[in-house]
């Protein structure tokens, strides 16, 4: 069996773009899937190419069931390291390589894709989408291949593998065939604009707040970024099975340890991370309210509006939800928005016990589920034959969740499509919605991207920016990046004139620049 054990995980987020999801369908359609992963020379000898190769497999791993490694004979040896990595993720995945002359092309049974890296990868009789990547620059196309530069600037090559993942989902699975593929995409469109990517020391430890999906794509950048001191790692849960569908990062063995831990050991260059296993308040409460850069990763709109409040300097804030991703950049006075203005309540929002009593056909039982959800208690068998009477199922279906947190089978169990097959129970709400693993990692990139270029400018040109990627849309939709300014009506913490002195009294007397050349 090829299929990973959180294949489930994947059927969830892919249940949530496609009409009409049949898991068993989706499944046998996943079951016979191959990619194949071309490359050659180039990207051996090129610390850019090991990065775009690293993260496309760390994302095929996720969701495919056999992966060939294509290779010219001479990077055999990079190509086992490669299968090593996809089985560290999925132990049942079929891996193997094949080298080949690159004027031959593959002689294995045709993969139904293939990615091909860099100028020297070998010929695969398949539809290819080519990618490669220059510094802050990457290229995706069916027009290539493309070059690969060794500039030590890991954002090129992470972006080029995600949109390049996002081709291969697109092409597989959402209908269009050849027509769903990017020609020839250079991205971010205005790369041009970033600055040079050199070893920069930084005063001030910045914080990435959540090192979930979107926080596992911003460490797998920044691990690789030539940044020289210190970055705080903040997020008080463990690593569940489920979430290997899209923690680039994290390995099958790495189940049940801590998240900020476990991200923490991917640090091994000149930026050491320091992990803290804790919530945001718990954090600052500890370490003081008093930061430079704060990366925020998390899921929810009250976590965002909470890390806003505590009046960090500069915020950068990266999102996934269905349709798109992005990132947005904030400063806090001024007429730009903050993080908050973004995500204000627009209408009275239902207590969190009354959106999972509702969703669970058990409004009556409001109160239980209160009680449940507060003081951590397991399901009775009452409650779950309850919900079953509410969804007309058999009450065996939920025996698996009688004595689990009330918690887990609203998210497992009404979102996640164990108790009401996917597709048929609605929308998941947008804070249990689960993005596809390129989804999420571009998201990181992006975030960690945002918080780089503000190293390297000093802090010296910020404003409210905010940048969205459509990657299941060929072109991707519109990514240059838009000013949101606040919304005047005075609801905001930055408009609020307490907030703003305070905001002012820890900033006013301090210098914008936070960073200074590292030393030769």
């Amino acid at each position: 069996m090829a299929i990973a054990d959180f294949f489930h995980r994947d059927a969830v987020a892919i249940s949530q773009i496609l009409h009409g999801f049949q898991i068993d369908t989706f499944r046998e359609q996943v079951e016979g899937v191959s990619v194949a992963i071309a490359f050659g020379a180039d990207v051996a000898c090129s610390r850019d190419g090991r990065a775009l190769l690293d993260l496309s497999v760390r994302l095929a791993a996720r969701l495919y069931p056999r992966v060939t490694f294509v290779t010219a004979p001479a990077v055999g040896r990079l190509a086992e390291e490669m299968m090593s990595v996809s089985t560290s993720i999925n132990p049942n995945i079929e891996v193997s390589k094949e080298s080949v002359d690159p004027s031959d092309s593959i002689r294995s049974p045709t993969p139904s894709v293939a990615i091909a890296i860099g100028m020297d990868a070998p010929a695969v009789d398949a539809r290819t989408i080519y990618a490669g990547c220059d510094g802050w620059l990457g290229h995706v196309g069916t027009q290539g291949p493309y070059s690969i530069t060794d500039s030590g600037n890991p954002f090129g090559a992470g972006f080029a593998a995600c949109i390049s993942a996002a081709n291969v989902f697109r092409f597989l699975f959402l209908g269009g065939g050849t027509d769903a593929l990017d020609e020839d995409i250079g991205f971010p469109p205005d790369a041009a604009t970033f600055p040079e990517l050199t070893a920069v020391t930084l005063a001030k430890a910045p914080v990435l707040v959540g090192v979930g999906a979107v926080g596992n794509g911003a460490a797998w950048a920044l691990a690789r970024a030539p940044l020289v001191g210190q970055i705080y790692l903040i997020d008080p849960e463990v690593v569940d099975l489920s979430n290997l569908q899209r923690y680039v990062l994290c390995t099958r063995s790495d189940v049940k340890k801590v998240k900020a831990a476990i991200i923490a050991e991917a640090f091994v260059g000149t930026l050491k991370a320091v992990p803290h296993h804790d919530t945001w308040a718990a954090f600052v409460a500890a370490k003081g309210h008093k930061w430079e850069r704060v990366l925020v990763a998390v899921d929810s709109a009250r976590d965002r509006r909470a890390v806003q409040g505590s009046l960090p300097r500069w915020i950068v804030n990266a999102w996934t939800q269905t349709g798109d991703l992005g990132v947005s950049s904030h400063t806090f006075l001024g007429d730009n928005a903050c993080l908050a203005c973004l995500y204000l309540p627009t209408q009275m929002n239902k207590n969190e016990d009354q959106l999972i009593a509702e969703g669970l056909k058990v409004p009556q039982l409001q109160d239980q589920v209160r009680f449940l959800l507060g003081s951590g208690h397991g399901t009775s068998k009452e409650l779950c034959d309850a919900i079953a009477a509410g969804w007309d199922v058999p009450a065996q279906r939920l025996e698996a969740f009688v004595g689990r947190p009330i918690r887990e089978l609203w998210v497992e169990g009404v979102c996640g499509g164990a108790i009401i097959p996917l597709g048929k129970a609605g929308n998941a709400p947008r804070e249990q919605q689960v993005p596809l693993a390129f989804q999420s990692a571009l998201a990181g990139l992006l975030l960690a991207a945002e918080a780089v270029r503000d190293v390297l400018r000093g802090g010296t040109e910020r404003k409210t920016l905010v940048r969205r990627v459509d990657v299941l849309r060929r072109g991707l939709g519109d990514p240059a990046p838009r000013p949101a300014l606040k919304g005047g009506t005075g609801r905001c913490i930055c408009e609020d004139a307490d907030f703003v002195a305070r905001y002012g009294t820890k900033y006013e007397r301090e210098s914008e620049s936070s960073a200074v050349p590292a030393a030769e």
